[in-house]
């Protein structure tokens, strides 16, 4: 009785929050969303039955069926008549053709269970296959429950999809891949051995991107043992696969198919990723296709050299194919399968591959290539002696020749090595743009501190610093922080918060009490328009190392809201970097414990929240958590993070 009230008071809160949200939704006509990140849900409470199944090629009355499971150990199949079987990936053979209500039900170690029942028709022909959340809408898994990418998950090659709601072709959602190319979609389907199948999708792109596409394949996943775990994988298992590059309209969608043959594969892979462009999908389908042979399917990839800035190298990545022919598009060609091309003169090209089936059937795909001198830019900086307002600075660019130099005051310079003398003390943002023969551009950044005393100073408190990649932007914050972040300009430059701190035992002794994710998420939804960090689950924490004056009062501050009402905010400053939160969790006059302040968060609204403390060292951690904060429905929003 005690589980059946909780589940009800679940459900009651859930019915709120959809009406909330309905509420939100008919006052934003047109809104665009991330669901959470790949890894920032814990495990849920109850798991979630699903399944998929198929005809053996011996006898079609003998079905495979194949887990699609989440969060569960145990699996109790009935197949009807009491015919039952607690294999995770059973064989059955049932007596006549028909329709058959398959049920299984998957437990945990807990004993929380979740159950579902499949109509599976067993008739003699070709099976259909089917994929789950092909047009990435909520609770269109069988049981009723799906995020609308559930089913496209496989964290070993890259983050989940985004999901977007504008636009979309079909629906109310889609799959969105940002620019930063990191997430990617997969999904495995039972399929039929030896037969011809069509692929079909939608898809979108934003313009402007010098490389714009999107590469949709099919994976021969039982060929290649069953397990996909990396890019390099699903590479060499691809069987089929098509890239397309249409940007001109980013408001419509356009429609593509890919034919494949399954071979001798039971279990295919649909995977999905972009190049440098923002774009989206929408609608997958599938169908038996006609027999007889398919076209080649047509792919390369391109790599300049980095020794000669003109100096080209294609590798195919085509399948079916057993002639080659390359235009580069200078006038020259080449009918190697993966030939090196030197241009003559830097320029806009189209380079395109057509490719050529022993049945004579034929495929294409063209590709832009922006011929760009490489260059880096770095800089190193030290104060005069005589006058520590005085800045020498000295460039270390690889590859410029030319430099503008901003130096965060509204003064910039052109040249090689500048001193430049600071009106005020301050905290400045130094950019020095460094400029190829070619005009490709890269930045360097350095935070210059301009003071005779000390002056106190949060990193990236805001969320604003890093917004090219958006995981990046949250790295300030992360207590085992990357070593590079990629700048908004799209350079990968050194990060600056590796250097301060890295504390690997504190990320362990979480990722065993909690979860295995510690760090904050980034969201668009900061205040006042801005992005933010995210609490998506209890192991997520803000996390930054900052110097102090030890004996002086600060005054602390952060703003915060929340998507639930009593999911609360825990800041604490600490005056050392602890590895357990045993101590912390016991009392809040911990030694290591400089400042506390709980935070009871608004309801989706920010609100600003302040302390003062007195740092007992040189050296504090500003730490805070949100252990209510459980799923995407507790989530917890924070931003402008302040001591002063």
């Amino acid at each position: 009785m005690k589980n059946l009230l909780n589940k009800f008071q679940r459900t009651t809160l859930l019915c709120l929050l959809v009406l909330a949200t309905i509420f939100f939704v008919g006052c934003e006509k047109q809104f665009e969303f991330d669901l959470p990140e790949s890894g920032s849900k814990i495990d849920n409470e109850f798991p979630t039955a699903n399944f998929s199944y198929a005809s053996t090629s011996d006898d079609f009355k003998t079905i495979k069926f194949t887990n699609l499971s989440f969060e569960a150990i145990k699996f109790e199949w009935d197949f009807g008549s009491g015919n039952t079987s607690t294999e995770e990936d059973p064989l059955f053979t049932f007596p006549d053709e028909g329709t058959y209500p398959v049920k299984l039900v998957a437990s945990d170690g807990n004993g929380e269970t979740g159950e579902v029942t499949i109509d599976v028709i067993v008739v003699e022909g070709p099976f259909q296959p089917i994929i789950q959340e092909a047009g990435f809408e909520d609770n269109t898994l069988p049981d009723g429950s799906g995020d609308g990418r559930d089913s496209w998950r496989n964290n070993d090659i890259g983050g989940v999809i985004q999901i977007t709601s504008s636009p979309v072709t079909f629906g109310d959602q889609g799959a969105k891949l940002p620019a930063s190319q990191d997430r990617i979609g997969y999904q495995e389907i039972t399929v039929e051995r030896e037969t011809n199948y069509d692929l079909t999708f939608w898809y979108t792109m934003l313009t402007g991107s010098a490389d714009p596409f999107v590469t949709v394949s099919i994976l021969g996943v039982t060929d290649n043992g069953g397990t996909i775990t990396s890019r390099a994988d699903a590479a060499a298992a691809t069987i089929a696969s098509v890239t397309v590059n249409d940007d001109t309209d980013p408001t419509i969608y356009l429609e593509q198919q890919l034919s494949f043959n399954s071979g001798d594969n039971e279990t295919v892979a649909i995977y999905f990723f972009n190049g440098p462009v923002e774009a989206r999908l929408d609608n997958f389908s599938i169908e038996v296709g006609l027999p007889g042979a398919v076209p080649p399917s047509v792919g390369f990839d391109i790599l300049q050299s980095e020794t000669n800035f003109l100096e080209y190298t294609f590798t195919n990545t085509s399948t079916g194919g057993t002639t080659y022919l390359w235009d580069f598009g200078d006038g020259n060609t080449s009918t190697e399968e993966s030939p090196t091309h030197v241009y003559a003169t830097p320029d806009a090209y189209e380079v395109k591959l057509s490719v050529t089936g022993p049945t004579n059937l034929t495929g294409d795909l063209t590709r832009g290539i922006n011929i760009l001198a490489p260059v880096t830019a770095d800089f190193e900086y030290v104060a005069d002696p005589a006058d520590y307002k005085t800045i020498n600075f000295t460039d270390a660019s690889e590859g410029a020749v030319m430099l503008l130099w901003e130096f965060g005051d509204g003064f910039q310079f052109t040249g090689m090595n500048p001193t430049h003398t600071y009106a005020e003390d301050g905290i400045y943002t130094v950019t020095l743009t460094a400029y190829s023969i070619t005009d490709n551009t890269s930045e360097a950044t350095e935070m210059v501190i301009i003071a005779e005393g000390f002056i106190l100073q949060v990193l990236n408190g805001t969320f604003d610093e890093y917004t090219n990649v958006t995981g990046d932007n949250a790295d300030a914050w992360d207590m085992t922080p990357n070593s590079t972040v990629v700048d908004n300009n799209g350079n990968e430059i050194e990060s600056p918060y590796r250097a301060l701190w890295y504390n690997t035992d504190l990320n362990a002794y979480i990722d065993a009490t909690y979860c295995s994710n510690e760090q904050p998420g980034s969201t668009s939804g900061g205040n006042n328009g801005t992005r933010g960090g995210k609490f998506s689950d209890p192991c997520r924490r803000l996390y930054q190392v900052v110097r102090v004056e030890q004996g002086t009062e600060y005054t602390f501050s952060i703003d915060t809201r929340s998507e639930a009402m009593g999911v609360n905010t825990e800041v604490f400053i600490l005056n050392e970097e602890i590895t357990t939160e045993v101590g912390i969790d016991a009392s809040t006059s911990d030694p290591a414990i400089d400042g506390y302040m709980e935070i009871t968060n608004d309801f989706d609204a920010f609100v600003t929240n302040t302390m003062t403390f007195t740092a007992s060292s040189n050296e504090i951690v500003i730490y805070v958590r949100s252990l209510d904060a459980i799923d995407g429905d507790h989530e917890v929003f924070l931003d402008n993070v302040i001591i002063e």
